[in-house]
């Protein structure tokens, strides 16, 4: 029954999350998003509501994950970034299309990034993909997704942004789950 509810709410939220829009005079108020993760009995979806600082996810090595990353802001979605490891921690299997772009910052990590349009303003963003997370040395392994939102901020105004790190712990536990700190 979730599957099913999940499957009709994706084609839903691109639908809501593409329209256009017109960026207002002001703006003060900050995007917001949503981050599925699913797989092997795991489901969860994380919010700008989250205090992430309050817990980490724990995930099973060398399983795959269904992710979808929205994003929306009525006065006009900016920018979306997604800080993730290289390769070698976190594999993405699904492709990354355009308007998405995937870039490496360092050795060591990659954004995968959306940017709008002032001249062509939209809502907001989704993307949808799958993720296996991997161990490094055969040990359990720590890093994070870092997400960073960005709205216009209004034509007279400075963007509003909000800013995420899920803390994650990648080894060859039981099942997937959040870990309270």
């Amino acid at each position: 029954m979730k599957t099913l509810f999940y499957a009709l709410l994706i084609p839903f939220l691109v639908v809501i999350t593409s329209c256009k829009t017109e960026i207002p005079e002001t703006d003060t108020t900050a995007p917001t998003f949503a981050f599925k993760i699913s797989g092997d009995g795991f489901d969860h979806t994380f919010t700008q509501d989250d205090d992430f600082d309050t817990f980490l996810l724990k995930l099973k090595a060398d399983v795959t994950y269904d992710f979808v990353l929205s994003a929306g802001d009525n006065g006009g979605l900016k920018q979306v970034q997604w800080e993730l490891a290289d390769p070698s921690y976190f594999q993405i299997t699904s492709e990354i299309n355009s308007p998405w772009t995937i870039r490496n910052i360092s050795t060591l990590s990659r954004m995968i990034e959306w940017n709008g349009s002032v001249s062509n303003p939209v809502t907001g963003t989704i993307l949808g993909g799958k993720f296996i997370p991997k161990k490094i040395n055969n040990s359990n392994t720590a890093s994070s997704f870092r997400f960073y939102f960005k709205d216009f901020g209004g034509n007279s105004g400075n963007s509003n942004t909000i800013f995420a790190e899920l803390n994650l712990s990648v080894g060859n536990f039981n099942d997937a789950e959040i870990l309270n700190l």
